[in-house]
């Protein structure tokens, strides 16, 4: 028993010292893996964005139906505000799209700069294009 704890401060320190190099590489894989989450990051507000479009369309539709049908003003009001509430998500969307394709770009230029290689780096690019193609129709 005794021998055991006298290799144990030994192997703790071939551990740490393992651990300090895995650390010093990390940066690389960290800024890998952040470009791949902001990448997804962008994917998801364009579904969302385009999600908020269609319900827009589709309260658009029920509440003109609503008024060509003579509803309860209650009713109709109710929906109204349905209506404006799907609304205000869209400007909303659209600002974190905008933001979220500032970050992707900040870092795929930042990991073009320190000349890394990877998938990750193709599907960033192709993501900013479709990305700049949904949010350069609201800036017209």
């Amino acid at each position: 028993m005794g021998s055991l704890c006298f290799h144990l401060p030994h192997e703790h320190d071939r551990r740490a010292a393992a651990a300090r190099r895995r650390r010093r590489r990390t940066p690389r894989m960290a800024t890998l893996r952040n470009l791949k989450i902001k990448t997804s990051t962008c994917k998801r507000i364009v579904k969302e964005l385009r999600s908020y479009e269609k319900e827009v369309e589709k309260e658009a539709a029920k509440t003109a139906d609503m008024k060509e049908k003579g509803a309860d003003p209650y009713d109709l009001k109710q929906q109204e505000n349905v209506l404006a509430e799907s609304r205000m998500m869209v400007p909303d969307c659209h600002k974190r799209l905008e933001a979220a394709l500032a970050d992707l770009k900040a870092t795929l230029a930042e990991l073009k700069e320190s000349n890394e290689q990877g998938a990750e780096i193709g599907e960033a690019e192709s993501t900013i294009t479709e990305v700049e193609a949904v949010v350069k129709p609201t800036e017209d």
